[in-house]
């Protein structure tokens, strides 16, 4: 087994960075399985890619290999771990470096999953992987590529089929409501199962007209109706997320829903009316630090906007997934947002992912998702 030695990390990190790490005294090659030194200590082992920022990126702290044995013991502890908060069978099974499977992402619909891979070791490793998750007896496995993380790591597009036969319409169940899920043209693998606490959050706290913004395929409008709105609206730039959200308030036998395709930025400036309750789930606006700046303006603007227009009384569920924006950032603009708008909020909830994508604390990177529920007084 080739050595690769580091001479600085942050302590538990699994993520060794090119800067970090010395020149190999040999040649390596992309996706070689290293063991990682820190002068005579051994830190683990795991994937070498010389193309790479993340030049290593660690799958365990023993000297173990990875093969069917290590992953199937990887993929039972999700499970087992998901099990204790999930009582329905749709989630994320394995979220990254966090379960022990470096740049890849398992989501199970269903009796189905559909996986992603931005590792270049363990891309090419991938058939141990499927083979452990066929013993599952799933309907299909489907790979869904994120073109933006795989080139980062020199890894080109994949979308297809592994294993079975996809279903023309997959439909999954979440709190009691049904939901239409396009994997092959849906963002991510097709549904966020990250803001599940989120969902809950308004179903129960529901009231009068609600204005879903990014609204995607529908699932906070779904859940908003499922609380007792009176009305929905729900607007996204994307003709097809609006299809299948109108599909999915047909699902759920909702007549009180309506979605309207705009540019969210574009709709907040021409329409002026006042709701009573504003969900605002926007795209990440930043995939790297050096936008940031730019990234917060953008947040900053539709924020703005949207507190503009919540009656007295109203609340605000906003929510940023961009890693690069941390909590303390995304609270700070929310406070010039309010300043500039002149409206006193008072915060009622805090939002971060569900269980299901688990946070790591020596990987911060893996805490993404933040937000507030704001009341107008």
């Amino acid at each position: 087994m080739k050595k690769v030695f580091i001479k600085r990390h942050h302590p538990g990190h699994s993520w060794f960075f090119s800067n970090e790490v010395e020149k190999p005294a040999e040649d390596i090659a992309p996706g070689e399985i290293v063991d990682i030194f820190k002068k005579n200590r051994y830190l683990g082992r795991g994937f070498y890619n010389p193309h790479s920022l993340i030049r290593v990126r660690r799958y365990s702290r023993e000297p173990e290999d990875f093969d069917g044995e290590f992953v199937a013991r990887v993929i039972s502890r999700a499970l087992k771990y998901r099990r204790q908060f999930m009582n329905e069978n749709s989630f994320r099974l394995v979220h990254s470096e966090v379960d022990g499977l470096p740049g890849t992402i398992i989501d199970k619909y269903e009796e189905n999953f559909v996986i992603q891979i931005h590792c270049f070791g363990v891309d090419r490793r991938k058939e141990i992987i499927v083979n452990e998750l066929v013993k599952y007896n799933p309907g299909f496995i489907y790979e869904k590529d994120d073109l933006y993380l795989r080139s980062l790591e020199g890894l080109k597009s994949e979308s297809r089929l592994l294993y079975g036969k996809k279903e023309k319409s997959l439909i999954i169940t979440q709190d009691g409501l049904q939901f239409y899920v396009d994997i092959e043209r849906g963002q991510k693998t097709g549904f966020f199962f990250d803001l599940r606490g989120a969902r809950r959050w308004v179903k129960n706290n529901a009231r009068g007209r609600i204005l879903d913004l990014f609204c995607y395929t529908g699932s906070f409008s779904i859940y908003a109706a499922g609380g007792g709105a009176a009305s929905v609206l729900g607007i996204d730039a994307s003709k097809f997320a609006c299809e299948l959200a109108r599909r999915n308030a047909r699902l759920n036998h909702f007549d009180n829903i309506e979605f309207r395709r705009a540019d969210v930025f574009e709709f907040l400036r021409l329409h002026h009316e006042s709701y009573d309750f504003i969900v605002l789930d926007p795209p990440s606006f930043t995939k790297s630090k050096s936008k940031k700046a730019d990234a917060l303006r953008g947040y900053k603007e539709i924020n703005f906007q949207a507190m503009k227009r919540l009656k007295n009384n109203g609340i605000l569920v906003t929510t940023c997934c961009s890693y690069h924006i941390d909590e303390e950032d995304f609270y700070g603009m929310l406070k010039k947002a309010a300043i500039d708008a002149r409206v006193n909020l008072r915060m009622l909830a805090r939002i971060m992912q569900s269980p299901d994508h688990p946070v790591d604390l020596y990987l911060p990177e893996s805490f993404y998702l933040k937000g507030f529920c704001l009341l107008k007084i």
